[in-house]
């Protein structure tokens, strides 16, 4: 070596920039890129395919797939992408460059909304619209530019395979890895369909199941299953239980939780198993066919009735439905509705979502899909029928059909029809009030994913109000002997709602304050003693939707207590007092009230006596024999009823005599549960109460002097 060459400083290598084609090789070779790719083509198919087909189980895996795989994918494809765009960035200007650009946004976008979309309905209890439209387009998007991306890139370098094998091996290796991730999404797919769980919903008929016999004479009844209730299914199968019970489950995860504590107490939930409806169904069963029973089931028992539960009466609490009654699912599956009655609906079985019913983890993952998956939850359970008065009419309109009573068509009671003649209906919506703005409340404090909703009028979708499920009305008194979850307050509720002391800020320019029925006396100023005084109570229909009072008229009663006690505090006068051993309601002292007394006579009573086509009476709720009435007592909406009570000023009275009246309701006439279930007060430590509708009291001073001919 030279001096001049040992001078010489250490050799300094230069880095040899890789070509094009080097940099090609290396990208198209990595396992990283293979495994975004493949995590790319799983999460578009994945989304295509919740998006455009119909829901499925294929489709519920599919999106648990696309959850999990996009969930994996999202820190691979940052490295991936970082590392990418550090290598082509400087590259010359070209359409694919400036697609792998867009395609870059987005699919961070959809990555960041599928972030935004999981976090909210794994964990929180509603997927926002704005962030799921944001996901469902970013996606489409992200399908096309990174497929329009790959494929432009993959032309351009077409060409290059062709003279180097190393580049055409890379391709292809990079094609069967990608091939590799999506057939192993596929056979993910397809282990979760072998081992999902697969619970059809409808099933048919047996061949010989029973039809009532009488019945088949007539032709709207003859071979259907569901005879002599009018309900039936859109298929004309009969529905799983499971597929129309398991009301708890839609108060799990923070969802319906307060809607299902309104429903747990409610008359809709119990209808099926209050004591005195089970009694008069084993009764009706007795006295009729087990299978005319089914008339009842339409409205009180409908989960028993579409599962083919033949012979209710016998089952007890064993039946599909007594725990429900008239469940959740029941309601918000029934897809028309015709305002004739008894129970006339159309129920179509609602799709279940996979291992809905179960528990743990099963639970956990169908949550997350009716959150995520929305869509058929909706399809199957928000429906516009829903909104209007005939959905309520279809069982709150009663009539006796000649195919159960023998005789002929007799009415029964009808809400729907006096409700749809009174002025409270009006063809104008702002002035028209229906069975929901009244019975079905707003709760404006909601926590329920479902608060708000514009296609309810007086409703906005950012109201915060949901409408209140409890049904609140006269029916509290079971809620209580049966111990339902949240007893209290639906008698708390039903009481604030007899009292009239409900508001309802929604509709206060329309419904009145004050007492749901108001109660006035008519009386003279002054009397003399041994005068005959004849004092006029009326009763008026302020705030009740319908006839005053309706239900089961043979046994709900809302009657006048009036006394009248003179200056020293004797008792001068009484009507309308509950026999202190029976528990009767009496005209007077020691005589029980009998339906059918005149206005001048007894107390007023709002009631009607049901008979037989003897003219029997029916005491104990024998519908099924019903073939006309008596006595019938009601007020109509916006009228009023009077009545009129005599009495003589006793000689040695002191003045003033006070009058004091109460309008009282009583659920039950105590007599029928005396007759019907005898024991269910004494086994429940329950006594049915009284509750006061209204009162009203005057003075009538007493003067000295002769008493008027013939009283006054």
């Amino acid at each position: 070596m030279s001096n001049s060459d040992s001078r010489q400083g250490p050799v300094t290598l230069k880095p040899v920039a890789r070509t094009s084609k080097e940099l090609a090789i290396a990208g198209w070779s990595s396992k990283l890129t293979a495994f975004v790719v493949g995590g790319l083509v799983i999460e578009i198919l994945t989304g295509l395919w919740v998006l455009c087909t119909p829901f499925s189980i294929t489709a519920q895996l599919q999106l648990i797939l696309h959850t999990l795989a996009g969930i994996i994918l999202i820190l691979p494809y940052a490295v991936h992408q970082w590392g990418h765009v550090a290598t082509w960035y400087n590259q010359k200007a070209s359409v694919d460059m400036v697609l792998g650009y867009a395609s870059l946004v987005a699919t961070t976008v959809c990555m960041v909304s599928g972030v935004a979309v999981t976090v909210q309905t794994a964990l929180g209890t509603r997927l926002h619209p704005t962030w799921d439209l944001i996901h469902m387009v970013s996606g489409v998007l992200t399908g096309a530019v990174v497929t329009i991306h790959v494929g432009l890139v993959y032309a351009r370098r077409r060409e290059q395979t062709r003279k180097s094998p190393e580049l055409a091996a890379a391709i292809g290796q990079l094609g069967r890895r990608v091939l590799g991730y999506t057939g192993a999404g596929v056979g993910v797919v397809c282990l979760g369909m072998l081992l999902a769980p697969v619970a059809p919903t409808r099933f048919a008929p047996p061949e010989d199941y029973s039809l009532p016999t009488y019945a088949q004479n007539f032709e709207e009844y003859r071979g259907n299953v569901f005879a002599p209730t009018y309900a039936r299914t859109e298929s004309g199968m009969f529905v799983e239980p499971a597929a129309l019970s398991g009301s708890t489950n839609c108060g799990t995860s923070n969802c319906h939780e307060q809607i299902l504590a309104e429903w747990q107490p409610s008359a809709h939930r119990f209808s099926a198993m209050n004591p005195p409806f089970k009694m008069v169904q084993r009764d009706f069963a007795e006295d009729r066919e087990p299978q005319e029973t089914r008339y009842c089931a339409g409205c009180h028992d409908p989960i028993s009735l579409f599962a083919g539960a033949e012979n209710l009466h016998l089952m007890g609490d064993d039946a599909p439905g007594m725990q429900e009654g008239t469940s959740c699912a029941v309601c918000h599956s029934i897809s028309s509705v015709d305002a004739r009655g008894n129970a006339d609906y159309v129920l179509t079985a609602p799709s279940k979502y996979l291992w809905e019913d179960e528990d743990g983890l099963g639970k956990i993952l169908s949550d997350f899909l009716i959150r995520a998956y929305p869509h058929q939850h909706l399809a199957d359970y928000d429906r516009n029928v829903l909104r209007t008065p005939e959905f309520c009419g279809a069982c709150h309109k009663q009539f006796i059909p000649e195919a159960l009573n023998r005789f002929g068509m007799s009415p029964g009671q009808n809400q729907y029809d006096a409700w749809r003649k009174s002025h409270w209906h009006s063809e104008h919506e702002s002035e028209d009030l229906s069975c929901r703005d009244c019975h079905m409340r707003l709760v404006y404090d909601s926590r329920d994913p479902g608060h708000g909703e514009d296609a309810d009028r007086r409703r906005t979708s950012d109201d915060g109000a949901h409408r209140h499920h409890g049904l609140v009305a006269t029916n509290s008194f079971m809620s209580e002997v049966l111990k339902l979850p949240h007893w209290e307050e639906q008698v708390r509720l039903t009481k604030e709602w007899v009292a009239g002391e409900t508001v309802l800020p929604e509709i206060a320019d329309l419904w009145p304050e004050g007492p749901v029925a108001s109660l006035d006396i008519d009386a003279p100023t002054s009397a003399v003693a041994g005068e005959d005084i004849t004092l006029h109570v009326g009763v008026a229909n302020r705030k009740v939707g319908h006839n005053f009072t309706a239900g089961p008229l043979d046994f709900i009663r809302v009657w006048v207590h009036m006394t009248i006690h003179d200056g020293a505090g004797n008792l001068v006068a009484e009507w309308g007092q509950l026999d202190p051993t029976t528990r009767r309601i009496c005209d007077s002292a020691g005589k029980p009230h009998e339906p059918g007394n005149s206005r001048n006579s007894g107390t007023l009573v709002l009631e009607a006596q049901p008979l037989d086509e003897n003219g029997e009476f029916l005491l104990e709720h024998e519908l099924w024999r019903m073939a006309g009435g008596m006595g019938k007592r009601v007020i109509f909406p916006n009228h009023s009823d009077r009545h009129s009570y005599t009495f003589t000023v006793p000689s040695d009275a002191e003045g003033p005599l006070r009058v004091h009246a109460d309008l009282n309701l009583r659920r039950y006439r105590q007599d029928f549960l005396d007759r019907v279930v005898p024991d269910m007060e004494r086994d429940s430590g329950v006594y049915q109460p009284t509750l006061r509708q209204a009162q009203a009291k005057c003075e009538i001073g007493l003067l000295s002097g002769t008493p008027s001919p013939g009283g006054r």
